[in-house]
């Protein structure tokens, strides 16, 4: 990747991106902090395939998720390692299970099975990392995730069981 920078006398900067397939990309940095991103199929071209911009809280925002700063990708090798010992199931909570209509804290599922719920499907909504103060209702859908041993031993919490 090739990176050309000048600079825009009474109105900022401009960055010039080459990536290594080809097409080019032009960022200008305004004074005021207002940015203007500009894609090109090549260098030649005279109009952008597309156009946005960005005020100075959302550019660093989205420069934060590029730097990778709540999230970091897994290289193939470790990804490969990962997928084979830990798994992410969708479970349902039956009404007369034994986590129904109880807070997460109190079912103890992650010291039982080992799993952590790491979402739940409540209807059309979605709670995502749910605090340990959340009720699991009949009906939710449990995302999981541990090993097959841990998700299959929260699974069987989440099952109807007999009084």
């Amino acid at each position: 990747m090739q990176i050309k920078c000048a600079d825009l006398p009474g109105i900022g900067r401009k960055y010039t991106i080459y990536p290594v397939e080809g097409s080019m990309f032009v960022i200008i940095i305004h004074h005021t902090g207002r940015r203007e991103i500009y894609f090109m199929r090549d260098e030649d071209d005279d109009e952008p395939l597309l156009t946005f911009e960005l005020n100075d809280e959302e550019a660093r925002k989205v420069g934060a998720i590029l730097l990778g700063v709540d999230y970091q990708p897994v290289s193939g090798d470790r990804l490969d390692t990962l997928l084979k010992n830990i798994r992410i199931e969708w479970i349902q909570v039956a009404p007369r299970s034994e986590v129904a209509n109880r807070k997460i804290k109190d079912t103890r599922i992650r010291t039982i099975t080992g799993a952590t719920v790491i979402g739940i499907q409540r209807g059309d909504e979605i709670i995502g990392s749910p605090d340990v103060e959340e009720a699991l209702l009949p009906g939710d859908v449990l995302m999981a995730i541990g090993k097959r041993a841990q998700t299959k031993a929260l699974e069987s919490m989440c099952t109807e069981q007999e009084h």
